[in-house]
């Protein structure tokens, strides 16, 4: 399985499926996104879920698309585990996984070790997404409206 996540998009047959869920939980943010490769008629699709949840929970499922990113390529998803699997930080005091990857039958973790070590493997992530939905906007904010003017009074 090792050898054949980082190359998922090549070696996968038609009928697999291979399932990437990350979770984006921070502080009193809770949120995650799974996506889902299957490859069908020779075609690999991809199939998008996010979920997050701070005062009430949104959800959204982006319709499957084309995944047409190369394994080679830097932003694709092949890169992105590999790259975690080099700066892979297993977690002793429990199993909260940043990212879990699921083939045939099987999964492999990899863990962050504190905040900024789980941002900059979050950031890595959104590049890669942002490379593949450039218009999805689940996660992004509206920037906070600007602060009152307060004008001096004269005494």
């Amino acid at each position: 399985m090792n050898k054949d996540i980082y190359h998922f998009s090549e070696r996968m047959e038609n009928g697999d499926t291979i399932k990437i869920k990350t979770d984006l939980s921070a502080c009193m943010f809770f949120a995650f996104e799974i996506y889902t490769f299957t490859k069908q008629n020779d075609t690999l699709f991809l199939e998008k879920y996010s979920e997050a949840a701070s005062h009430d929970k949104r959800s959204q499922t982006l319709p499957k698309i084309i995944y047409k990113v190369k394994a080679g390529d830097s932003l694709s998803f092949e890169n992105y585990l590999k790259f975690l699997n080099k700066e892979d930080k297993p977690y002793e005091k429990g199993d909260f996984p940043l990212v879990t990857v699921t083939y045939k039958k099987q999964s492999r973790k990899f863990y962050d070790d504190g905040l900024q070590d789980k941002f900059m493997k979050h950031d890595n992530l959104f590049t890669v997404r942002e490379n593949i939905y450039p218009r999805d906007t689940f996660f992004k904010q509206e920037a906070p409206p600007p602060p009152p003017i307060i004008k001096n009074k004269k005494s």
